[in-house]
């Protein structure tokens, strides 16, 4: 069942006149609803309005882009950033940078269609069906076997919008002597959990794409890379015929920094203080320090429901699987929200 509203949820969701705590959606850290967010935003609206209608490669340029950049590089502690106008284009961007005539493209279950090519939807015959697990025991010698001049391996950094941790060892056990490049999505963790950059050895490329609309609550995107990677997709004609993202946004996560630590830190409370308050053998899947929680038992989402409490339910990856229940604690819901929720929940398993 969908539901319409004309309100932004926050911890509340009202539709219909009907009232519920809201446990979803992707704005883990509450950005939208931070006041001082919200008042960096306006001022940075006011200076830069609402959009740079060209290219970034133009002979005039914003250094807001390029200060922001450097700022998100640090941000994901990693060497260069570049940003784009949504994370789908941030990962459509890279694979046609690394598309090349001779480039062997391997993709981990669960990849973001983001990181999609032709050969995406022609998986061989080794790749359908595994679990992350079973599938990260086989890369390493698919790519020792490989001719391929060049190889392309990608991922995302977690599993959604079911909730599972990936093991990135293998990136680790990657062989020497080849052009490997492994692309990974952290659209769904970035700003929250810190990508696995440090598993990553010498020799092996490592980019990362990301939303910004996620836990950034900015509508855009991001590639961080090494400095050299960034520069020549930066030179890259796609990159330079695309519009930018809107500047004022990045003018106020420069000027919000401070927020986004604060927020940080209030999630990572609330997701230690929610996980004291259900049982080790709960229904619901989880991963440390994330604030997604999942199930595919049937009639939570009715039973949260019925009891003012609202979560997401769908079927995936197709229309046909079983509908997913997932439920999202973000750094604005309050204590009693929690523990309303537990309680809620200690109930069903009763």
């Amino acid at each position: 069942m969908n539901y319409i509203t004309n309100q932004l949820p926050s911890r509340i969701f009202t539709t219909n006149q009907q009232e519920y705590l809201w446990f979803s959606g992707t704005s883990y850290l509450g950005m939208p609803h931070h006041q001082g967010f919200k008042e960096n935003f306006t001022k940075a609206l006011i200076k830069y309005g609402m959009s740079w209608g060209s290219s970034r490669n133009s002979n005039i340029r914003l250094d807001i882009y390029e200060k922001a950049e450097i700022e998100l590089a640090k941000f994901a502690n990693m060497p260069a950033a570049l940003t784009v106008s949504s994370g789908m284009w941030a990962g459509q961007l890279v694979i046609n940078f690394l598309q090349k005539l001779d480039t062997k493209f391997f993709f981990a279950p669960k990849t973001h269609p983001a990181l999609w090519n032709g050969a995406s939807l022609q998986l061989e015959d080794w790749e359908k069906g595994l679990n992350y697990a079973d599938w990260a025991s086989q890369i390493v010698e698919k790519v020792k076997e490989c001719k391929a001049e060049s190889i392309v391996i990608c991922t995302d950094s977690v599993g959604s919008p079911y909730v599972e941790a990936f093991d990135f060892q293998w990136i680790d056990e990657l062989p020497e002597g080849k052009n490997i490049t492994v692309v990974m999505d952290a659209s769904h963790s970035f700003g929250i959990r810190t990508s696995p950059r440090s598993v990553g050895r010498f020799g092996v490329r490592y980019i990362v794409t990301a939303s910004l609309n996620k836990a950034m609550s900015m509508t855009g995107g991001v590639i961080l890379s090494d400095s050299e990677t960034v520069s020549s997709i930066r030179q890259s004609p796609m990159f330079a015929g695309a519009s930018p993202m809107m500047p004022s946004l990045l003018e106020t996560f420069v000027n919000s920094l401070n927020y986004f630590t604060e927020q940080q830190q209030k999630l990572s409370k609330n997701i230690t203080y929610f996980n004291t308050l259900i049982p080790q053998n709960s229904f619901l899947d989880s991963i440390e320090n994330y604030p997604a929680y999942c199930t595919h038992k049937s009639g939570v989402h009715e039973y949260l429901k019925e009891n003012g409490i609202m979560t997401a339910c769908f079927p995936y990856p197709t229309t046909t699987d079983k509908p997913v229940t997932r439920l999202v604690i973000s750094a604005l819901h309050l204590k009693e929200d929690l523990d309303k929720l537990a309680e809620v929940l200690s109930s069903l398993s009763l």
